[in-house]
């Protein structure tokens, strides 16, 4: 019979308890250890040939539970591995949870087979992104912690579309991308005019105090309101530009006009708007679908286009900033550069037409 074992350290290397609630002791740690070492030979034998490793099953399990722990009261965090309800459930849920995956009819269930393109790129994404949750943030202040907090954003944004463009589900990888637009010239803005970055925060403060999750006066809001008008310097504009784009005012000349345009001009990115103002297609809901431009252009490698050019736009930065990884990513980035540069001219010619509409 196979001897599953997990060692002390790999637990605890996995599991991201608070350590000051519930320290790492040789209960929880074995409390972890003996639930998966129990659970697996019937995993395995249910699964047979399609079953994980020991390693892959023990990881999932730990992960999973990483990932809900500290939404527990503190009480709860001390003391759930004093009895295996805990730890059951979670294996209960991580067994079920593969029978949906492994089913093939399943809505859910991911295709065998992915764009070998799709795949490199996300690699590429993994690769990077990976090593970005590793920089220590924690001690981080701003203006390098918003660009952090942003910088995580675009990534988190740029897995969702990828992820939907996987699945073939292009429109609403579209509605991403458009999202994840704004996400990078803000982004781009930010890396290069960091004295910005106070700017940027009273934004979302005053956002949130809008919807009251931030207790605030009538008067305190008008306040806010007024101190980002000034930030525009330009008289007349409705409150809601204000408020989205009053941040970024010293950049914009008093002749050009408020919106998403203008930033995008700012940061070399204007040609991109054409397909900023195309998604509202599918945003707003026209029932438009790939399927009525079949004969335009490759949905998917358009998409992959898109996503690419806003990936290049922000790779350096991220390195420079973050990760110093850049050289380690040029040979994953070479292969999805080919394949977009190859589409280039179905690219070009699609937005032109795009344009002129």
């Amino acid at each position: 019979m196979a001897n599953y074992e997990l060692s002390q350290n790999t637990v605890a290397s996995l599991l991201s308890d608070d350590i000051h609630i519930s320290p790492n002791t040789k209960e929880k740690l074995n409390y972890f250890r003996t639930a998966i070492k129990n659970a697996y030979p019937e995993y395995r034998k249910t699964f047979g040939i399609r079953a994980r490793s020991f390693e892959v099953f023990a990881e999932i399990i730990i992960k999973r539970h990483s990932r809900t722990i500290k939404n527990n009261s503190i009480e709860y965090q001390r003391t759930y591995f004093k009895n295996s309800q805990h730890i059951d459930k979670i294996i209960k849920d991580v067994i079920k949870a593969e029978e949906a995956k492994q089913n093939p009819n399943h809505t859910f269930t991911r295709d065998e087979y992915v764009d070998p393109i799709i795949f490199n790129f996300e690699n590429l994404i993994d690769r990077r992104y990976q090593k970005f949750k590793g920089v220590d943030a924690s001690k981080f202040k701003d203006p390098q912690k918003t660009l952090y907090n942003l910088t995580d954003r675009f990534f988190q944004e740029l897995v969702s579309g990828i992820m939907l463009l996987e699945r073939e589900f292009y429109n609403d990888s579209f509605i991403i991308w458009r999202s994840l637009l704004e996400t990078t010239t803000t982004l781009l803005i930010l890396y290069k005019n960091e004295h910005l970055v106070g700017k940027f925060s009273e934004r979302r403060n005053l956002a949130l105090m809008r919807v009251k999750v931030k207790d605030a006066s009538r008067q305190v809001q008008k306040d806010k309101s007024k101190e980002t008008r000034q930030h525009l310097g330009k008289r007349g504009v409705p409150d809601y530009i204000a408020e989205r784009i009053g941040w970024a005012g010293e950049l914009i000349k008093k002749d050009e006009d408020y919106t998403l345009k203008t930033l995008l001009e700012l940061v070399n990115m204007g040609d991109l708007y054409p397909h900023y103002a195309f998604a509202s297609l599918f945003v707003h809901e026209y029932l438009i679908s790939p399927d009525d431009l079949k004969l335009e252009i490759d949905f998917e490698k358009y998409l992959l286009t898109l996503y690419f050019k806003l990936y290049e736009a922000v790779r350096v930065y991220i390195s420079d900033l973050f990760t110093n990884d850049l050289a380690d990513a040029k040979k994953l980035e070479q292969g999805v550069r080919t394949e977009v540069k190859n589409f280039n001219g179905r690219f070009i010619d699609f937005s032109a037409k795009i344009q002129t509409t």
